[in-house]
């Protein structure tokens, strides 16, 4: 095998174009921030397409995330299926031979068959597509990718359903005498795969009687973000030949020798910007393979519709700052600051425009400030209102960080980025790496004794599935989902047990939390599954929330009333406060009755009169939780 190839060591009858792209993020806008919209991420994505159509490749190999959100608008498949029907379909015919299982390779697609043999589709430039994190269709439910399957505009591989075993067969690919095996492996939690790649249990199958060049995709991490929250490059199957690694976003599509595997691997990173970090700066770009037998050829393609994007990094001790004119030392950084954006990173932007029709102009800024002393942080808003119609950032044009006494200029700008203030909150014993995670974190702050009765309704397990759907699916309806489901859940228990008195309730609220901490695999799996499938609270149990409950009174006055609970349809005070149309007064023991209060609300902490017992309860406003 080899890398450096000639052209004339490669047959273009026997040469297997493929035009490679990972992390599209169809759908994804800086601008939304700011209340707009645009379409750059279809602009780049149609960029692609018209580099496959002007290099004749044979498909293009899209290596998962192609839209950025798991739920897309209508708007954004709509423009996906347009561009995909003006560059995919065509009268040009296809030359490459499938060779494989149809009914193996696409179990999991209505159409189980690969497009370009579809007697009724003309597709000229084949799309194969794994699924990523963003467009996961979560265990068991339907994704975007199986919608776009369906029309038979791609061809859907790599989706995996059995979680105790992977056994991927691979799509044979010819053309006269090269033939390809595509090994596909649509994104699956990075701890639970590195675990069944330890158990060995990933199995890729291997054809008989041919010796195919053999391409594995996958999108997993890369990086290393603690013990097992990572795929080890080096840990892949030794048959390899070539590795496409979606996910991380920094471009390394140069092909990368592992000297311990015997494979290449080819980062191409994201396709656009959809984050600030220093390694999202870079050119991005798209790889154009050329396969002949065993032989291969990688040329990069730069991505010219991009939008601008300059990270800096400035030591403010580097630079002799005086206050001259200016009131205060950080009056006087601001000022620096200005004329370093305006003199700095000003012209590099234009250097990145490329006249590409539709290149967004408003580019992306980041200017990561270190300083020494606390009069040196000045307040951003000033420049940001000076650069709102020039930036597309300008509230996150400027990040300060602090130096630590004794830092060097190396060790300062060596593997930081701009999550490390968040994650140092969370640091933990260092013999524990998932304590270094957010969720770690949480949950090592929620298990010490004196936080546990500060989560009373939801659970640590259900509120870090929520932040991983978040983070990892782009899942704005995670929280709202787990909020509503675990609020509901608790008011059906509570409601089956024998109450009597507001004491009575909020120990029923504890017991059943403790039950599904000490159950917290099946609490995962609840919460799984209503993040995979997020439905509305059916009209039984959105009934069932609006039963109430009332506390009798003690006997003594009204001061001793504790209406606890009190239903709340909106903002305002709840109806039934005390003294309210259908409280019910009387001495003695009484009963669970059903009156104005609910339960629904000592669950949102809205009790004014028991501070005490307010505290103990987890503050879930309408806004919260609508």
């Amino acid at each position: 095998m080899s890398s450096t190839a000639t052209n004339a060591d490669l047959d273009p009858e026997d040469t297997m174009k493929i035009l490679v792209a990972t992390d599209i993020h169809l759908g994804f806008d800086y601008s939304k921030k700011r209340g707009g919209q645009s379409d750059e991420t279809f602009v780049t994505f149609e960029e692609i397409l018209k580099y496959g159509k002007d290099n004749n490749v044979d498909f293009i190999l899209l290596g998962g995330d192609l839209f950025h959100d798991t739920k897309p608008t209508q708007v954004a498949l709509l423009k996906c299926l347009e561009l995909l029907r003006k560059y995919c379909l065509g009268t040009k015919e296809c030359e490459l031979e499938f060779m494989s299982d149809s009914d193996m390779v696409f179990q999991h697609c209505a159409q189980k068959h690969v497009n370009y043999e579809d007697p009724n589709l003309n597709v000229s430039m084949p799309i194969f597509t794994i699924h990523g994190n963003h467009d996961d269709p979560s265990f068991g439910t339907i994704g975007p990718m199986d919608v776009l399957s369906a029309t038979g505009l791609v061809n859907y591989f790599g989706k995996w359903t059995d979680l105790t075993r992977i056994l991927v067969a691979p799509i044979i690919l010819k053309k006269r005498n090269t033939y390809v095996a595509l090994y596909g492996l649509s994104y699956i939690n990075d701890q639970r795969l590195s675990r069944l790649y330890r158990d060995e249990k990933v199995e890729l199958l291997r054809p008989k009687d041919i010796e195919p060049f053999n391409i594995f995709v996958l999108h997993q991490n890369r990086v290393k973000h603690g013990n097992y929250a990572y795929i080890s490059e080096s840990k892949l199957h030794k048959f390899l030949n070539f590795v496409i690694w979606g996910h991380e976003h920094e471009c390394r599509i140069d092909p990368e020798f592992n000297s311990e595997g015997g494979y290449f691997i080819s980062q191409p990173g994201s396709s656009v910007v959809t984050s600030l970090c220093e390694s999202e700066s870079r050119p991005k770009h798209v790889g154009l393979l050329k396969i002949n037998k065993k032989n291969f050829k990688m040329k990069k393609l730069k991505l010219k519709s991009v939008r601008p994007f300059v990270f800096q990094n400035l030591i403010l001790r580097d630079h002799d700052i005086k206050i001259r004119n200016c009131s205060s030392l950080a009056d006087s950084v601001s000022q620096f600051v200005d004329q370093y954006i305006e003199n700095e990173i000003m012209p590099q932007v234009v250097r990145q425009l490329t006249q590409y029709p539709n290149q967004p102009h408003q580019p992306l800024i980041r200017l990561r400030i270190f300083y020494d002393n606390d009069d040196e942080q000045f307040d951003t808003l000033s420049l940001a209102q000076k650069y709102c119609d020039e930036v597309a950032n300008p509230m996150e044009m400027i990040l300060f960080r602090k130096m630590k006494s004794g830092d060097k200029r190396r060790n300062i700008l060596d593997g930081i980025d701009d999550l490390d203030d968040f994650t140092e909150l969370f640091q933990g014993n260092a013999e524990q790496e998932w304590t270094s995670t957010v969720p770690g974190g949480i949950k090592k702050y929620f298990d010490m004794e004196e936080n546990r009765d500060k989560l009373t309704v939801l659970t640590v397990t259900a509120l870090n599935e929520a932040l991983n759907r978040y983070v990892e699916f782009s899942d704005t309806d995670a929280f709202k989902n787990i909020v509503r489901d675990q609020m509901t859940r608790t008011i059906e228990y509570v409601q089956t047990q024998d109450t009597e008195t507001s004491e009575d309730i909020r120990e029923q609220i504890k017991s059943f939390r403790d039950k599904r901490l000490s159950e917290d695999y099946q609490e995962q799996i609840n919460a799984r599954e209503v993040l995979s499938r997020p439905l509305p609270i059916s009209p039984k149990a959105a009934k069932q929330s609006n039963r109430s409950i009332t506390i009798p009174d003690s006997g003594d006055s009204d001061e001793n009333v504790n209406p606890i609970l009190t239903e709340t349809k909106s903002r305002g005070r709840g109806r039934g406060s005390r003294g309210g149309r259908g409280s019910r007064g009387g001495r003695g023991r009484g009963k669970v009755k059903e009156s104005n209060a609910s339960i629904t609300d000592m669950l949102s902490g809205r009790n004014a009169q028991s501070k005490k017992t307010q505290d103990k309860f987890v503050v879930i406003s309408d806004s919260d939780s609508d």
